[in-house]
């Protein structure tokens, strides 16, 4: 027996559609452990933001090295070669840090606060624009987040620190851990 044209288009169609579905969650399996490790450091950070507001640089640099770090190496586990994808998203971190420090100098002075705040929305603006790519649920893990941001830095202004860690950290966590069971 043999399939008419349109038997044939609809099966490829079916089969494109579980292809891109299977794909789709395949790379929230990849991208969940960086979200997980990405909530704990901000969990971490803010909480010792804190705590010894004055020295935010010294904590959040090596934090940022160590998440930058773990997620080039989150990336790779797993695969025989070195992703071609890699050095597309390290090039990506360093361009939304470069863009954060231009902005701080621009509008000049800022508070810590403020600046906590900015690169916070900046990631949540990623994820949304990653999800544009990767699946909606990137999207809704962003959109959620830039709303917990921007309540917590109008609704809690004094205890904005701990609303990140608390809130920030573990919605990040909580996205990871809902990608991982798609």
């Amino acid at each position: 027996m043999s399939l008419s044209s349109e038997q044939a288009a609809s099966a490829l169609r079916e089969i494109a559609a579980v292809e891109n579905r299977s794909g789709q969650l395949y790379r929230y399996q990849r991208t969940a452990p960086m979200l997980i490790l990405w909530g704990a450091i901000w969990a971490l950070g803010f909480v010792l933001t804190d705590r010894f507001p004055v020295q935010a640089n010294w904590i959040w640099i090596p934090l940022d090295i160590a998440g930058t770090l773990g997620c080039i190496y989150l990336g790779q586990r797993g695969k025989d070669h070195a992703s071609a994808t890699s050095w597309r998203w390290l090039a990506s971190i360093v361009s939304i840090f470069v863009f954060y420090i231009l902005v701080l100098n621009i509008f000049q002075p800022i508070t810590g606060p403020q600046s906590a705040a900015l690169i916070a929305l900046i990631v949540a603006l990623f994820y949304v624009l990653a999800g544009l790519w990767l699946g909606a649920r990137f999207v809704v893990a962003g959109v959620v987040l830039a709303a917990l941001i921007v309540f917590g830095y109008f609704m809690l202004a004094t205890h904005f620190y701990l609303w990140m860690a608390v809130v920030g950290g573990g919605a990040l966590i909580l996205a990871g851990l809902w990608l991982r069971r798609a």
